[in-house]
């Protein structure tokens, strides 16, 4: 019995020397990881920035098709809001007016489906694939897909966290990180006379470039001001009504002890206004409202003064994305990024600036 267990024992201390012997090597020592560039999240836009640059034998070899040919699929990541929705209308009427066939669809909101809907609209003959993504990282599968093919895709309005060159041709944008600067200097300005800014920032659908850009420009400003006093900051799904529900819950939490709202985009910032009139706060009193896109009813809410700002982010620039088409198939080489440009609009230049609402 006293062998068995010197033999059991011997054999224990063995396999513990192994196991910790091999977990140190690997600390020691370890795998060395692949190198990926990606953009920097902290660029003065979504633009890439120089060192996601591919080396040229990595570029992917895009197959451009002819004028004749082209068949343009548009995957769309939802209809959720009036900025999408137009936004869609404006490529099937530049495409209309240009000749060119074009199929759109509708991810609704599902990383999963969108995945799907690019595969369909490569089966169904696409040849050129533009995106607007639902997530910038799990859009990879389907980039992957047009990759194999050769498809040039073309991101729009919301980016790819991948390559440009190797995932990707080019992107067509909003600088969102301006956008995020631009309301962040507006409020810091408005609330020039408070020694701390308490600010509600409402977000848009976690995972687009979007919301991350907007809320990195608007941090960028906090942190340079060093007096914002972020009371919450939660999405609303690019959602009037669950912005308003979401902005009741934060004067509810707060006594109304907030100084401004920056929302990602007009119709939160429609429904945070619903929610401080019900509250019984005076918009740019006793608090700011800003958002972000330039709708008709905004600026018409800005002149009535239940809405403080926006910054304009315009849905219809079909007109360069196929501009952008139109020289890749002429054998020209397309930028990483082509900035949309964007205003700040409150009720000292709403007049002026009506026409780019839309």
């Amino acid at each position: 019995m006293k062998k068995v267990l010197a033999l059991i024992l011997s054999l224990t201390m063995i396999c513990s020397l192994t196991a910790c012997g091999g977990a140190s090597m690997e600390g020691e020592n370890p795998a060395p990881e692949a190198e990926t560039e990606a953009p920097a999240e902290d660029t003065d836009a979504q633009e890439p920035a120089e060192d996601a640059e591919p080396a040229s034998g990595d570029a992917t070899e895009w197959v451009w098709p002819s004028k004749e040919e082209l068949h343009v699929g548009y995957a769309q990541a939802d209809l959720a809001s009036t900025w999408r929705t137009v936004e869609s209308e404006d490529m099937q009427r530049v495409a209309d007016e240009r000749g060119y066939k074009i199929t759109i669809v509708n991810a609704e909101g599902d990383t999963e489906q969108q995945i799907s809907d690019v595969e369909s609209l490569l089966a169904q003959g696409c040849n050129v694939i533009v995106i607007t993504a639902v997530d910038g990282d799990a859009i990879q599968p389907a980039l992957d897909k047009c990759k194999e093919k050769g498809v040039p895709v073309i991101m729009k309005a919301r980016g790819s966290n991948g390559v440009p060159g190797v995932d990707y041709v080019t992107f067509f944008s909003s600088d969102f990180v301006a956008e995020g600067r631009y309301a962040g200097e507006w409020i810091a300005k408005a609330c020039a006379d408070k020694e701390t800014i308490k600010v509600a920032e409402i977000q848009g659908i976690l995972g687009g470039t979007d919301v991350r850009d907007r809320s990195g420009g608007f941090h960028e400003v906090a942190d340079k001001e060093g007096n914002f006093d972020f009371v919450v900051e939660q999405t609303a799904n690019f959602s009037r009504t669950e912005a308003q529900e979401v902005a009741a819950n934060v004067l509810q939490s707060t006594g109304g002890e907030i100084d401004a709202f920056y929302c990602h985009n007009d119709e939160m910032a429609l429904g945070v206004s619903l929610a401080c009139q019900s509250a019984g706060l005076k918009v740019n009193e006793d608090v700011y409202i800003v958002g972000v896109d330039g709708m008709y009813e905004t600026f018409d809410a800005i002149k009535d003064g239940t809405i403080s700002a926006t910054i304009t982010c315009t849905p219809k620039f079909a007109e360069q994305v196929f501009d952008g088409i139109e020289a890749g198939m002429a054998g020209e080489t397309l930028e990483t990024f082509y900035a949309i440009e964007d205003v700040p609009v409150d009720a000292t230049n709403v007049e002026e600036n009506y026409d780019l609402g839309f």
